[in-house]
């Protein structure tokens, strides 16, 4: 079984990296990831982190992760690490696209899992 998460972090969107309603966020996201030609993805998920320091009473860190789950380019989830850079180019062009939107880095998570009957184990 082969899969491919993609973790795009850092993002901040209207300067902020914590939203309390990101339904817009994500609509805009998901609208523009689906314009990427042979991209599909099961899954887009916003998680937002806030650290919060007791002593000083207020939030000093905040982090925005987005994650794609269930991906296929080219109607593949194993990609080699041209077409994962093509997939990267791709898809900092339509984030781009999205006012006030801004990434850090793109991480791309591929794996291979082998059964036990795949390995003529059974």
């Amino acid at each position: 079984m082969e899969t491919c998460d993609i973790y795009i972090t850092n993002l901040v969107y209207d300067e902020q990296s914590w939203l309390d309603n990101p339904d817009y966020l994500l609509e805009s996201i998901y609208n523009n990831l689906n314009d990427i030609k042979d991209f599909i993805f099961t899954s887009l998920n916003l998680n937002m982190a806030q650290v919060f320091n007791v002593s000083l009473q207020s939030s000093n860190y905040d982090s925005m992760i987005l994650y794609i789950k269930g991906t296929k380019y080219k109607h593949t989830e194993f990609l080699a690490l041209d077409t994962v850079k093509e997939l990267e180019r791709e898809i900092r062009k339509q984030i781009s696209y999205i006012d006030k939107l801004y990434i850090g880095e793109i991480q791309f998570r591929i794996s291979k899992m082998y059964t036990d009957h795949a390995l003529g184990l059974i």
